[in-house]
């Protein structure tokens, strides 16, 4: 199937779906990586750090660029699969700290299903090829830690007395955000390990996501300093886990080529 055009679709709902994913992907990707920035300048800014840089590769890599690759490539169906997948795992996290409105993560939702109903691809949204059964495990193992991690820090942002947010980690709805990453990488492994073509750049992407998030724990392992951070154990057994899931894929795709030549 040709992933960039869209024979059977009319150019006024392809237009619409360009757009739509163009415009919230820019604006994800500015937010996010905007939202770093005080972390980095800003001394007293520096208690965020983990919550905000080891989110930022997730929402980035796996909702902002997603989206933004929509708009160039709208019949990229692994994209909008990888977008639901990370809009999944936040909004899971934001029912369990009761924060889906207030936080904004309401938002995420509504939008992918209005590109879902505009989407020249959609027919193939829900039509999965086989498992690669080595990266479904690692992402089901993977699930256990996250649901219990991610459980953890959205009953923070829940039980957590507004006036004794001294940081600012409830206001800007940390716990929150940090549960969905976490649960977004898992949800986006799961999805990506029921192959299709093209979804090389996703894997890789959500490897990277999942590399980064590991290496910020171990960067920021102090959790009296930095609330949330998973410290260097779990750290690099995240950063190896992303490693390895690339390594599983990349290795499958080429046996899969030996075998088809």
């Amino acid at each position: 199937m040709d992933m960039q055009t869209a024979p059977t679709v009319s150019h006024g709902r392809l237009l619409a779906f360009r757009i739509i994913a163009g415009v919230f992907g820019v604006l994800s990707l500015l937010l996010t990586i905007g939202g770093a920035f005080p972390v980095l300048s800003n001394e007293p800014d520096k208690v965020h750090s983990f919550h905000v840089l080891a989110s930022l590769p997730v929402y980035v890599l796996l909702t902002g660029l997603p989206l933004v690759v929509l708009a160039m490539r709208p019949m990229d169906v692994v994209a909008l699969r990888v977008a639901w997948a990370t809009a999944i795992g936040s909004t899971v996290a934001a029912i369990f700290g009761q924060d889906l409105l207030s936080g904004g993560f309401i938002i995420a939702p509504v939008v992918l299903v209005v590109l879902t109903i505009l989407a020249p691809m959609r027919a193939d949204i829900v039509r999965f090829g086989s498992p690669t059964i080595a990266l479904l495990a690692l992402a089901m193992i993977a699930a256990i830690p996250a649901i219990i991690y991610a459980w953890d820090n959205a009953r923070i942002q829940l039980d957590m007395d507004p006036s004794m947010d001294m940081t600012g980690h409830w206001s800007m709805h940390h716990w929150s955000g940090i549960a969905g990453a976490a649960l977004a990488l898992v949800v986006a492994g799961v999805v990506l390990a029921f192959r299709h073509p093209g979804d090389r750049l996703w894997i890789w992407a959500g490897g990277i996501a999942a590399m980064l998030f590991g290496a910020m724990g171990m960067l920021f392992s102090d959790s009296a300093r930095y609330p949330s951070s998973i410290g260097t154990l779990w750290g690099l057994l995240v950063l190896f886990a992303g490693l390895f899931y690339i390594g599983v894929a990349e290795v499958s795709d080429r046996a899969a080529a030996d075998v088809s030549a």
